[in-house]
């Protein structure tokens, strides 16, 4: 409804100004009241003709899957669209898995004693023990026998995932054609992050914490399934949904053990009737309390038997995996998951035996990943980006090491890279373009901007005074900089870059910041000022109470006051506004920049004149441009100097307290010489598609990612990215000897 609101606005808007303006261009007048704004009337005209056709490629976009309605749960339309989405997204799921490629039967044994029987509670089960469950029984039958409640366990890559995809699908096709089944949604876990708290819209019989996690569960459904909270809410309470929780072990380690009385909570105040939670069986044991299911179901591990079937089934072209783990019996004990069987296949697969042999196929987990992901990322598939391997190597490292520093056991891939909590990530060569290359340029460009307004308002003095204290400020400690060896991709165009930059936004808020000055008038912006340093000293004089600083303090606060009522008394006042908030400015932002620099490495201060060259030359820049541009540099204004004088020195006493944008700015310029230097990608979702290609990355919803597995994400957090992309650059150049080869003899 907004949507066609908006689309309709925009358009009887633009359909009314276009005569208008068209009369206008031709000749014509406009309405009086319209007289004044003609010049804007053609820009006007553009702007809403660029909403209107965003709302409808918006609009268009999202009719292409069914609408849930949110007026009410009960519409006759909601149930099958619910539905449609569902089997889409099921769809993409099981497609972007490794287990589509490769179909092994899983053997399961039924554990009763891992989970408290809500039977169990008052009267003891006479047998506990593991029983072994039929081979033909597939996992929704296996649910239907222990009563729509059922917990999956099993070891890293056993396919506890899969099941439940599979349980899920066959949940959906009987939703399909009975009305009175629920209807499956798959949530995965590691996005719960046990808040407790209420809101208005909680039920208020719910505790806070399960408040929390039923507001948490609203959400996935409407992100991921397009069902609107208020159509979840309802469905929940009246059990029209069955949830399988996938990952109990993703959760944070902290939060795992709170999840059994949320849910048995849960179940007392919603009619859940079907529940299907998987684990890893190490993580479930460790787990305080027992999760409260009428079974469990534990993954067997692959044997012998089922692998070489596996093989044979495929034929020739898994003769080169088969060689690799016939010449080492230790593969046996890694190739006994589905998750171990994928990886080698798609390592060895058709790869000829002799090859596979010539190579010394390593009998290590580490070297079978390093196998595959070379495999993977070395075959050629159609995509619409193409990176070269160390690139992509070192995007998938710094993904891998992000998403398992900051999330835990989490696989998925944040949605937008949000540069907080970089700490720890230090990398030769972002580190040496911090300190070699953006720091100079950023001083350079910081008193090139400053010099060059002063030179063109207030002459050469004001100029030359605002140069000088930009030197005296950058040589003053701290010196944070460090003295980087080494060399870094594209310094050349990343320093002319800043450089170019960082000059025109000092110019710009140079400017903006004399024409507010302006703006205000000279008294109102000197009450401004003196209330801004006034404030400075008061904090510095609460903060500290050692009475030599505070003397200082005092004397420095006197001669501010004594020099800026000589100052005002003799001359302009405006001026020497101006100069003030050009000398706080140019404190403040001098400060700023040597902030940035110092979060993310341990701090080694150079002590030197090294920076003192970048500055000097910043303002020799701006002398030779204002000579260009002929400026007047003989027109001194010394009230304008003596501001910059006062400015300087007031601003003094913030020297000891960070500034209170430094560090986000500081964690924006890490994360972006990481994605200069390769580390992270710039265009995220055509690199995360190219990785998904690859079955290093699965997609998981809409614009949503993770990782294929956990231990592929921990082998690539894990691995030299260099070192790997060099493997990966071997493997490439062999298969296009192959092919040229081949090409050759035919």
């Amino acid at each position: 409804m907004l949507r066609g609101v908006v689309l309709v606005v925009t358009v009887s808007l633009a359909l009314v100004l276009l005569p208008i303006a068209i009369n206008v261009g031709t000749g014509g007048t406009a309405p009086a009241f319209l007289e004044p704004y003609v010049g804007w009337v053609w820009p006007a005209i553009g702007v809403l003709w660029v909403v209107a056709v965003l709302t409808a490629l918006f609009e268009v976009r999202d009719r292409r899957l069914p609408t849930i309605s949110n007026r009410g749960a009960d519409q006759p339309r909601n149930r099958p669209n619910a539905l449609a989405r569902i089997d889409r997204y099921f769809s993409e799921r099981r497609a972007g898995s490794l287990a589509e490629r490769t179909r092994v039967a899983l053997a399961l044994d039924e554990h009763p004693g891992v989970v408290v029987r809500p039977y169990d509670l008052v009267v003891q089960p006479l047998d506990s023990a593991p029983r072994r469950v039929p081979n033909e029984a597939d996992i929704a039958g296996v649910f239907d026998e222990l009563q729509d409640s059922m917990l999956i366990l099993g070891a890293p890559g056993a396919g506890k995932t899969t099941l439940l995809l599979d349980l899920a699908r066959n949940l959906a096709k009987k939703a399909h054609v009975n009305k009175d089944q629920p209807i499956p949604v798959l949530v995965d876990l590691a996005g719960w992050t046990a808040q407790s708290s209420h809101r208005k819209d909680d039920d208020p019989g719910d505790s806070p914490i399960v408040a929390g996690f039923v507001r948490w569960l609203l959400y996935e459904l409407n992100d991921r399934y397009g069902i609107p909270p208020a159509v979840g809410r309802t469905w929940l309470s009246n059990g029209e949904l069955t949830l399988l929780l996938d990952g109990l072990d993703e959760i944070a380690e902290p939060n795992r053990g709170k999840l059994a009385p949320v849910l048995e909570e849960l179940r007392r105040n919603y009619r859940i009737g079907q529940l299907a939670v998987t684990c890893r069986t190490n993580d479930y044991e460790r787990l305080p309390h027992k999760l409260q299911l009428f079974g469990a179901v534990h993954i067997r591990p692959l044997t012998r038997e089922q692998v070489l079937g596996y093989f044979s089934t495929v034929g020739p072209a898994l003769d080169g995996a088969r060689a690799a783990i016939e010449q080492d019996d230790a593969l046996w004990e890694l190739v006994n998951s589905p998750l171990m069987l994928n990886v080698m296949v798609l390592a060895y697969q058709g790869r000829a035996p002799e090859e596979v042999g010539a190579r010394g196929v390593a009998d290590l987990r580490r070297e079978l990943f390093d196998t595959y992901i070379c495999e993977v990322l070395a075959r050629n598939r159609q995509t619409a980006r193409q990176y070269d391997a160390k690139t992509a190597v070192r995007r998938l490292w710094c993904l891998a090491w992000w998403t398992r520093r900051r999330a835990g056991d989490r696989t998925a891939v944040p949605r937008w890279m949000v540069p907080d909590g970089w700490y720890g990530l230090s990398l030769p060569e972002v580190d040496y373009l911090t300190h070699a290359v953006c720091l100079p340029a950023l001083f350079a460009a910081l008193t090139a901007g400053v010099t060059l307004v002063m030179l063109a308002q207030y002459g050469v003095l004001a100029g030359l005074a605002v140069a000088g204290a930009a030197l005296l400020l950058v040589h003053l400690l701290p010196h944070p900089w460090q003295k980087r060896e080494g060399s870094g991709p594209d310094r050349i165009p990343l320093l002319a870059l800043i450089l170019f930059a960082g000059t025109a936004i000092t110019v710009t808020v140079t400017v903006a910041a004399l024409g507010l000055v302006e703006l205000l008038t000279a008294k109102p912006a000197l009450v401004v000022e003196a209330a801004v340093i006034a404030g400075a000293y008061g904090v510095e004089l609460i903060v500290f109470h050692d009475n030599r600083r505070r003397l200082l303090l005092g004397v420095r606060l006197a001669v501010v006051v004594g020099a800026s009522w000589i100052t005002l008394s003799l001359g302009d006042a405006t001026a020497f506004a101006c100069g003030v908030a050009i000398g706080l400015l140019v404190a403040q932002a001098i400060r700023m920049v040597k902030s940035l620099p110092t979060d993310h490495l341990p701090t080694t201060a150079d002590k030197g004149w090294r920076m003192d060259p970048w500055v000097a030359g910043g303002a020799v820049a701006a002398f030779l441009v204002a000579l260009v541009l002929g400026a007047d540099l003989a027109s001194p204004q010394l009230e304008a100097v003596a501001g910059i004088v006062v400015g300087t020195v007031a601003a003094k006493a913030w020297r000891r307290r960070p500034p209170v944008l430094a560090g986000p700015l500081s964690r924006l310029l890490h994360d972006s010489l990481l994605r200069w230097t390769g580390y992270l990608p710039w265009h995220r979702r055509a690199f995360l598609q190219y990785a998904a290609d690859r079955h290093v990355l699965a997609r998981t919803g809409r614009a949503q990612y993770s990782f294929i597995h956990l231990l592929v994400r921990d082998h690539l957090a894990e691995c030299t990215p260099d070192e790997l992309a060099a493997k990966v650059d071997r493997r490439i150049t062999e298969r296009t000897a192959r092919t040229q080869a081949g090409s050759f003899r035919a």
